[in-house]
C-alpha cells in the first residue's frame, strides 16, 4: 500500500504520464467526496488530477516527450513501483483506481506551518472499488479497528483507511479516524469554498490549489503586526491552478481580497492596461506600470511596520532635500509616473529605463544626485561619480560600478555604460495577452542554457537534457480592490 501512496504523490507532482484509467464512473461529486475528509480549518488543499487519460495528461506526455528520455518517465515510474510492491501490478491493480481528484490538505495551520510536522489529510474516491478492495488483499495490511462504516489499516508505518469506494490516507491512525468520521458530518472544507478560491481560472488542470491566506496570518504571531497594512488585512484566499497544454504548461492564480480597499491601497496600481518590456536574449525581463504606487504602498508598509525607523527614513529624505536640493518625493520618486523595464541577466548584470513625467527636470535631479551620491556613499557603497559621456558611472567600495543618467526622455541605469546606453535607445514592446501593472517574460532556452553553462558543472547536470525545447516564459499580474490575478506560461518547441 505504501506504493499506491507513492505513485499518487507522483502523480502530485505532475510526473506520471501516459498511462490509462478506465472503470465506471462513481456515482456523486468526487471533488465534493474527497474534500468532506479535509478539516474545516485548512489552511492548505491541492485537488490532484489522477485521470491520466484525460486531456490534461495527454498534454503533459507531449511536452515531457520532448524532453530527451521524457518519454521513459511513466514506464519507469511503473518498474519501481512493481519492484516495491509484490504482486502488485500498474495495469491490473493501481491504474483501475485512478480518474478521480486526489485531494491532499494540511490539518491545521500550526502544522502547516510548522518545519518539524507532517501532519496531512489525503482522500480520492476510486474508480473501481473491486480493484480496491483486490488491492487491499495483495498487500495485506494490519486492520486497526471499523471507524465511521468503513475500515483502518496500517501498513509498516502507513495509515488508510477504506469506506465503499473511498481511499484516505492521513499521517497518523488518529487523523484517518477523524476523516473518516468527519465526512458523515458538517465539520469539513465546503466544496464551495474551496470552488470559490479558484473562481475565474480554469477548471481543468493538472493541480488545483486553496490556501486560507487569511487563516495562515492569524496563526503566525509574527504575522499580526503585518495585518495592520490594510491590503494584507484583507486577504482571504488563494487559488492556484497548474495545467498543461499542447505546447505550453501554464499557472494562473486569483488572491481574492475583502474589505473596504481603495486603489491607493494596493501594492501594484490598478487596471488591466499592461507596460512594454525590453527583452535582451538570454535575461529575464520585468516590467511596471507606474512605479509609484508600489512605492508608496512599501512606504505606507514601512510606516506601519516600524514608524521609529520610518521616522529616521523621513528625516533621511528631508536631510537630503536641505543638503542637496533633491526633494525625494516629489523629484524622484513623484516623477516615476510611467513604465519601469527592467532586464536582469544569469550572471547579476542588467539593465533598466523608466519613462519620467518631466524629462527635462528630472535631468537636472540627476545631475545633482550625481553630485550627491559620493557624500551619501557611507550608506550606498559609492566611492565616486564620474562621467562617462551623455551619463555618469558610480564606482562602488566592493570594486563593483554601475551607470546611470538620461537618454532621450528616459532615465536609464546599468551594470555598465554600454547596457545603460542601449537600454537608453531601446522601444519596450507590448507582451500578447499580457494584462495588468507587471509583466515579465524571457526567452527560456537561452536563459536555462546560460544558468546550465554556469552552475551545471557543480551539479553534475547535462544542459542538452533539460534547456533543449523549451521556448517563451512569459506572465503578467492585474490588481484590484477585489484581488490579484496572474498568469504564467512556459511554452516549448
Amino acid at each position: 500500500m505504501r506504493r499506491l501512496i507513492s505513485i499518487l504523490a507522483l502523480l502530485a507532482c505532475s510526473i506520471a504520464v501516459a498511462a490509462g484509467c478506465g472503470g465506471d464512473d462513481s456515482s456523486g461529486d468526487p471533488l465534493e467526496s474527497a474534500v468532506a475528509y479535509v478539516p474545516a480549518g485548512t489552511p492548505f488543499a491541492v485537488a490532484i488530477d489522477t485521470d491520466v487519460e484525460g486531456d490534461q495528461y495527454k498534454a503533459l506526455g507531449k511536452l515531457l516527450g520532448r524532453f530527451r528520455g521524457g518519454g521513459g518517465i511513466a514506464q519507469s515510474l511503473r518498474q519501481q513501483l512493481e519492484a516495491g510492491a509484490e504482486g502488485v501490478s500498474y495495469e491490473d491493480d493501481v491504474k483501475p483506481l485512478l480518474g478521480n481528484p486526489f485531494v491532499v490538505s494540511a490539518t491545521d495551520p500550526s502544522s502547516f506551518l510548522s518545519s518539524s510536522n507532517s501532519d496531512f489529510v489525503a482522500a480520492i474516491q476510486v474508480e473501481d472499488k473491486d480493484a480496491l478492495d483486490r488491492v487491499v488483499d495483495k498487500t495485506k495490511p494490519d486492520e486497526r479497528g471499523d471507524v465511521a462504516g468503513g475500515k483502518v489499516y496500517e501498513d509498516n508505518g502507513t495509515f488508510f483507511g477504506v469506506k465503499d469506494d473511498m481511499l484516505v490516507f492521513g499521517a497518523s491512525q488518529k487523523l484517518v479516524e477523524s476523516a473518516m468520521e468527519r465526512a458523515d458530518g458538517d465539520d469539513h472544507l465546503d466544496v464551495d469554498d474551496f470552488g470559490s478560491s479558484l473562481d475565474g481560472l480554469p477548471e481543468k488542470a493538472l493541480a488545483r490549489i486553496y490556501v486560507d491566506v487569511q487563516a495562515l496570518l492569524e496563526e503566525d504571531p509574527s504575522a499580526a503586526a503585518t495585518r495592520k497594512v490594510k491590503w494584507i488585512g484583507a486577504l482571504r484566499t488563494l487559488g492556484m491552478t497548474a495545467a498543461a497544454e499542447d505546447d505550453s504548461l501554464d499557472v494562473q492564480f486569483n488572491l481574492r481580497t475583502e474589505g473596504d480597499l481603495s486603489e491607493e491601497d494596493l501594492p501594484l496600481a490598478a487596471g488591466d492596461e499592461a507596460p512594454g518590456v525590453v527583452q535582451v536574449p538570454g535575461e529575464v525581463a520585468f516590467s511596471l506600470r507606474d512605479p509609484r504606487q508600489a512605492i508608496g504602498f512599501f512606504e505606507s508598509t514601512f510606516q506601519t511596520l516600524d514608524p521609529q525607523s520610518f521616522g529616521d527614513y523621513e528625516s533621511g529624505k528631508r536631510a537630503i532635500q536641505q543638503r542637496f536640493h533633491i526633494d525625494v518625493d516629489k523629484d524622484l520618486f513623484g516623477q516615476l509616473s510611467g513604465g519601469l523595464a527592467v532586464s536582469v541577466a544569469v550572471d547579476g548584470s542588467f539593465g533598466a529605463r523608466a519613462e519620467v513625467a518631466d524629462p527635462d527636470a528630472f535631468s537636472k535631479t540627476v545631475d545633482r544626485l550625481a553630485d550627491a551620491l559620493p557624500q551619501l556613499g557611507a550608506g550606498l557603497g559609492v566611492t565616486d561619480v564620474s562621467r562617462r559621456g551623455d551619463l555618469y558611472e558610480a564606482r562602488l567600495a566592493n570594486g563593483g560600478r554601475f551607470a546611470f543618467g538620461m537618454v532621450g526622455d528616459a532615465f536609464v541605469a546599468g551594470s555598465d555604460v554600454k547596457r545603460a546606453r542601449d537600454f537608453g535607445s531601446a522601444s519596450p514592446e507590448d507582451l500578447p495577452d499580457a494584462k495588468g501593472s507587471l509583466v515579465t517574460a524571457a526567452d527560456a532556452q537561452r536563459l536555462a542554457n546560460q544558468a546550465l553553462e554556469r552552475f551545471a558543472p557543480q551539479l553534475g547536470l547535462s544542459g542538452s537534457l533539460i534547456a533543449g525545447p523549451l521556448d517563451d516564459l512569459s506572465g503578467s499580474v492585474s490588481t484590484s480592490t477585489d484581488g490579484m490575478r496572474g498568469s504564467f506560461s512556459l511554452t516549448l518547441d
